[in-house]
């Protein structure tokens, strides 16, 4: 269910794997990128503010996943991240998905406020 790479980012782990596995097998009827949606939102979740690094890898895993909204819904949690770094915020902002640029603009910091 889970690609490696996955697994390389921390996002989830062999116990989490085998748990989303059991709640996958009592609700065929989910599809399979609900179960690695519910795992990436978890995983944001629970650190609270993901660091520079963690936007990087969550940014990269939605960019190589097959399913294109999966993948474009984990960039989105990425660039809106307060410690998304600056230079993956302007990447996200000249992406070709329309929803990712989006979401960039919409954290680019006011003009207003920048000293």
């Amino acid at each position: 269910m889970f690609p490696p790479e996955w697994f390389a980012a921390g996002v989830v782990t062999p116990a989490s794997a085998a748990d989303f596995a059991r709640y996958a097998a009592a609700a065929p009827a989910v599809p399979e990128r609900a179960w690695r949606w519910a795992a990436a939102r978890d995983w944001a979740e629970e650190r609270g503010r993901l660091s520079a690094a963690e936007c990087r890898a969550l940014f990269a895993l939605g960019a190589a996943d097959p399913d294109s909204n999966l993948g474009t819904a984990l960039m989105c949690v990425a660039v809106y991240q307060p410690y998304c770094p600056p230079d993956l915020r302007a990447a996200a902002a000249a992406h070709d998905r329309a929803v990712v640029r989006r979401a960039a603009n919409v954290m680019a910091p006011h003009p207003s406020t920048r000293q």
